[in-house]
């Protein structure tokens, strides 16, 4: 199984999100049917769609209240970190904090 359908389940089961354009759109930045292309095409995640899904991921998780939630995150957020480092060598993204300063600013 891919790790973009993985993630894709594993979100929906802890309620992060309802529907494969939230991913898309608002985790990994991408438009709306862009998850049903990758699936289509059986491609995984991209390069940008993983940096920005494990970016949206970190920040979730301190958004996150409830354990289950938070168990979950950290879960996407591990498997986004290795298939990063290990399929494409990106070894550390900068903290979403930092991306939001320099987006706005």
């Amino acid at each position: 199984m891919k790790l973009l359908n993985y993630t894709y389940m594993k979100l929906i089961e802890i309620e992060e999100i309802e529907t494969a354009e939230e991913l898309s759109q608002n985790l990994c930045k991408k438009n709306r049917n862009w998850f049903a292309w990758q699936k289509h095409a059986e491609r995984d995640f991209s390069i940008d769609a993983a940096i920005n899904c494990l970016a949206r991921t970190r920040l979730r998780l301190v958004e996150r209240q409830d354990k289950a939630g938070q168990r979950g995150l950290v879960e996407v957020e591990q498997l986004l970190s290795d298939y990063l480092l290990h399929k494409h060598k990106v070894a550390e993204i900068a903290a979403a904090e930092q991306e939001s300063r320099v987006c706005s600013g």
